[in-house]
């Protein structure tokens, strides 16, 4: 009796354990798990000061948050990248008047074709 006793609080303090437990919160969700490195650089580089969570851009980070790209359902973050791929085949990223001030931000030809081929899905970039 003792022993049955004994497993079942075992377990139930186990369980307990287990549910007070919270998974881990990873910062840039998106750019940690869901890019591949080539295009995570890019973003790294000329995207990402503006569209984050914690940017002072509040225009950008309502557009797009990288850090919420991952976290969104598959349909949403297809719908995202579409317009993504569409944003920067219509060369409104990043903006001229960004551009004026920080020159430097200027995407490349390679790194254009990077996000664009990423964004589209016409074929895996390389990790």
């Amino acid at each position: 009796m003792k022993k049955l006793f004994f497993i079942s609080f075992v377990a139930i303090a186990g369980l307990l354990f287990l549910q007070g437990k919270t998974a881990p919160v990873a910062t840039h969700t998106a750019l940690n798990a869901e890019l591949p490195a080539n295009v995570k650089a890019v973003v790294d580089q000329k995207c990402y000061g503006c569209h984050n969570a914690n940017s002072k851009n509040e225009k950008g980070k309502a557009k797009l948050d990288w850090d919420e790209l991952g976290k969104l359902k598959k349909s949403k973050r297809v719908a995202a990248m579409d317009k993504i791929s569409e944003v920067l085949a219509e060369g409104k990223m990043p903006p001229e008047k960004f551009l004026a001030n920080k020159p430097e931000a200027k995407l490349s030809e390679s790194d254009l074709a990077t996000l664009v081929e990423w964004s589209a899905g016409k074929k895996k970039s390389k990790k």
